[in-house]
């Protein structure tokens, strides 16, 4: 169970490592993915307002 956390360790600072190189592509990114599916949701809840949970 061990190496299954350690390689999801492993994968995050590789990712971390990778970004300083990015620069602030990375912010934009996360921004861009964050903002394109906030809108899609506000969408979809448009189309269905009776289908709201209460």
């Amino acid at each position: 169970m061990n190496s299954f956390f350690y390689a999801i360790a492993d994968f995050f600072e590789l990712t971390f490592k990778l970004m300083p190189s990015i620069g602030p592509a990375t912010n934009l990114l996360f921004m861009a993915v964050i903002t394109y599916f906030t809108i899609y949701w506000i969408v979809q809840m448009k189309k269905n307002p009776d289908k709201a949970r209460h």
